[in-house]
């Protein structure tokens, strides 16, 4: 799915339909008025998509990595780094590490990281990969909060954030089998 289509559910939930059909074409054309509000909405797409994975959904990534001086720095990895979910050695064994501003050192020898990541910006035209379950309904609702907030609507963003997190919520139960204890006689 393209950015341009979430970011035409979100036209449709702030009632800018004009601004909805508009970004039907292929390649839009937008002058003025039209082009601001969707730099706007465009920007309001990037602070929730990176809201959602520092905040809620965390998105993870696991790259193979070799460890020189014990010191594994940021720029090293191919995304920017949020938290660190573990370090492996060679057989799968986890590694020992600590967290520093700009780098980790490794006490150890580590062969892959697992880590959440801060996502890219993305431009109107750009391919967008949903994560976790997300779905382009979720982010039109955040996107329309966001945009509203901005545009100083607080009492109609509060209602498209309410819908925006409960969604959240939603994804991140728990969906695994509950078991209860064995039943005990005393």
């Amino acid at each position: 799915m393209k950015v341009k289509d979430i970011l035409k559910n979100a036209c449709l939930f702030i009632g800018e339909k004009e601004l909805a059909k508009t970004l039907e074409a292929e390649t839009p054309s937008l002058e003025g008025k039209d082009e601001e509000k969707v730099d706007i909405l465009l920007r309001c797409f990037n602070l929730v998509n990176q809201e959602i994975a520092s905040d809620y959904l965390p998105f993870l990534c696991t790259e193979k990595i070799d460890v020189n001086n014990s010191i594994l720095s940021f720029e090293d990895l191919s995304k920017t780094l949020i938290n660190v979910y573990e370090l492996k050695g060679s057989f799968g064994k986890s590694v020992r590490y600590k967290l520093y501003p700009n780098y980790i050192e490794v006490f150890g020898r580590a062969k892959s990281i697992t880590y959440s990541f801060l996502p890219s910006d993305f431009a109107l035209s750009d391919e967008f990969e949903f994560y976790n379950g997300l779905s382009a309904r979720i982010y039109a609702y955040g996107v329309a909060s966001e945009y509203l907030l901005c545009d100083g609507l607080s009492e109609d963003a509060e209602i498209w954030e309410e819908r925006f997190k409960e969604s959240l919520f939603v994804l991140s139960r728990k969906k695994s089998e509950t078991r209860l204890p064995k039943r005990r006689w005393i």
